[in-house]
């Protein structure tokens, strides 16, 4: 079938993630490997994830993959709560605590507010940004210093800064793992092979899910409610995927762990008018709740998509399956399962003859140039 009309900028985008997420694994790891020293790293009772967007469900999808890697408990918190209204005994004594931000741009006022304050109260902090004149890397202490290849098509997007985002706490947490000697280096080299691995198993099948994907979108194009589930690090993936049918359609979308589901999104109404988008591995520790909750929600008359890496999972009628490449450990999984979401939004965006954003609309001038995130004021507290 030919696509060509309705290429888009995040069809774009989600075909050159795999190459992107190969060339920058080693770069990436080669660039922050010395970024914390071992004493540092051996002084960390706990870390701490902030961002806004994007950058926020990057730390959620990444956030079982840190604690497995590194022995720490890990808390993925919005922006504002840690500069505004975290309390300071949160931030422990001096050098426990390690707080990772996250903003390719660095120019997210509310994200070096957060960085700043939890610099003052002893936190060691590090900026994950591709600008080194930000705000955000003038606030923190260290920074991973990124560097997203130019695209043609463009990056406002975020299919793949996101990718970027979630690789380098990844590769930053197997650093901390070895150096805390959790696992040999030839472990460290083993995890960071499978990120390849993965890469290349969804090079293989893009196109055919890109099929998939592209029939699912004429289908459900008069579909009005985007309802995303999923449980540890798919709920980042999750919350990355109704935000892309926000920004790409302007429908209505919302996202939720799986168990929260059938204490709220189950009440949802008009139910011929939704869609339910369901993350869930084979393998993962979520599995049978997941096989509960889908017989729940195929009880609803509302559409049901299973994105999994199980081929024989016992799915109920009528759901749809969603094929994609099984990831060689379970907490890697998000780093690539949310492309299925970024191809069918942006055939989503095309068929309903909406702009990426609502670009050029009178409605929502006051979001151009994203003033409304840059130049708000900072406060410390």
């Amino acid at each position: 079938m030919n696509l060509t009309p309705l290429h888009n900028p995040m069809w774009e985008s989600a075909y050159d993630v795999p190459s992107l997420c190969r060339s920058q694994c080693a770069k990436i790891e080669a660039d922050s490997r010395m970024i914390l020293t071992t004493p540092e790293i051996y002084e960390f009772r706990r870390i701490i994830i902030i961002g806004c967007g994007d950058s926020y469900a990057a730390g959620l999808s990444m956030k079982p993959a840190m604690e497995h890697l590194t022995g720490l408990p890990v808390e993925v918190l919005p922006a504002m709560h840690v500069a505004r209204y975290s309390d300071p005994a949160v931030f422990g004594k001096p050098g426990s605590t390690l707080v990772m931000a996250v903003s390719n741009s660095g120019a997210v006022a509310r994200v070096a507010e957060a960085v700043q304050r939890a610099g003052n109260y002893g936190c060691l902090t590090l900026a994950i940004t591709g600008n080194p004149e930000s705000k955000l890397a003038k606030a923190a202490k260290k920074r991973v210093p990124i560097q997203i290849p130019p695209f043609a098509a463009g990056g406002a997007n975020g299919v793949r800064s996101y990718l970027i985002s979630m690789l380098s706490l990844l590769l930053v947490a197997i650093r901390i793992g070895e150096v805390k000697c959790r696992y040999m280096m030839t472990d460290s080299e083993a995890y960071r092979r499978a990120v390849c691995n993965y890469a290349d198993a969804f090079e293989k099948i893009l196109p055919q899910l890109d099929e998939q994907m592209w029939q699912l979108a004429v289908q459900t194009r008069e579909k009005e409610l985007f309802d995303f589930a999923g449980s540890g690090g798919n709920l980042g993936t999750a919350w990355f995927s109704h935000a892309k049918i926000v920004e790409c359609t302007g429908d209505a979308a919302i996202f939720s762990d799986l168990e929260a589901w059938n204490h709220m999104n189950c009440f949802f109404r008009p139910i011929d008018k939704r869609v339910i988008m369901v993350n869930a591995n084979g393998a993962g520790p979520d599995r049978s709740r997941a096989l509960e909750c889908l017989e729940s929600m195929t009880h609803i008359r509302g559409t049901v998509f299973v994105v999994t890496d199980d081929a024989d999972m016992p799915l109920p009628e009528p759901a749809v399956r969603i094929l994609i490449p099984k990831a060689e450990y379970d907490w890697l999984a998000p780093l690539l399962n949310y492309l299925p979401i970024s191809l069918y939004s942006g055939y989503l965006c095309e068929l309903k003859g909406e702009t990426y954003g609502r670009s050029g609309q009178p409605d929502w001038s006051f979001i151009a140039g994203t003033r409304i995130l840059t130049e708000s004021e900072i406060v410390m507290i």
